[in-house]
């Protein structure tokens, strides 16, 4: 995973307020997280950013579906601003 106050963090937190409205919080989760096996073993550098969840890799695992649109519009301001946007003519 990236260190903390990387330039991806950045970029994130600025879509996350957009995108929802509040700063992004972090935290630690005592679940595995498949962000951790590109981290060890592939060496690719990797941020866990996902829905309010409940009960996460449990057999009654939930997410808010709000959230789940929201995060998905983060998702893609997050996108365009790290990779750029290009227009398109018809």
């Amino acid at each position: 995973m990236l260190q903390p106050g990387s330039e991806a963090e950045a970029v994130l937190a600025r879509a996350h307020e957009a995108a929802i409205g509040s700063p992004l919080k972090t935290f630690t989760s005592p679940a595995y997280l498949d962000c951790r096996v590109y981290s060890l073993y592939d060496k690719i550098p990797a941020l866990c950013y996902g829905p309010i969840t409940q009960n996460i890799h449990g057999f009654d695992e939930r997410c808010s579906i709000a959230s789940l649109k929201k995060v998905t519009t983060t998702m893609a301001l997050f996108i365009a601003e790290w990779c750029g946007v290009e227009s398109i003519s018809a």
